[in-house]
């Protein structure tokens, strides 16, 4: 089964974003995807050259392993979010 490729610059689909669970996933996995690429800025390139296109490719890997990461729902980054987003909004009113 092939999934829906989602990208980051994609500013429609995250208008689309209704309900609080979801925007709270989307948070994570784009939150992930920025660790995973800071962390790839700081190993050495190894066998790996630093051209754009090697770049490209490790940036389109660190997207997917980021919704894996997100789809496996083991960082609990998402229950931490919807949570702290359901108080302040109690709180606020």
């Amino acid at each position: 089964m092939i999934n829906e490729i989602k990208t980051y610059w994609d500013v429609k689909n995250l208008s689309n974003i209704k309900d609080l669970d979801q925007a709270a996933k989307s948070f994570e996995e784009e939150f992930v995807h920025i660790y995973l690429k800071e962390v790839r800025k700081s190993m050495q390139n190894g066998i790996f050259s630093s051209s754009f296109s090697s770049k490209f490719y490790w940036d389109m890997f660190d997207m997917q392993l980021s919704k894996t990461i997100s789809d496996s729902d083991r960082l609990g980054i998402k229950e931490y979010f919807s949570e702290a987003i359901k108080a302040y909004t109690k709180n606020s009113k």
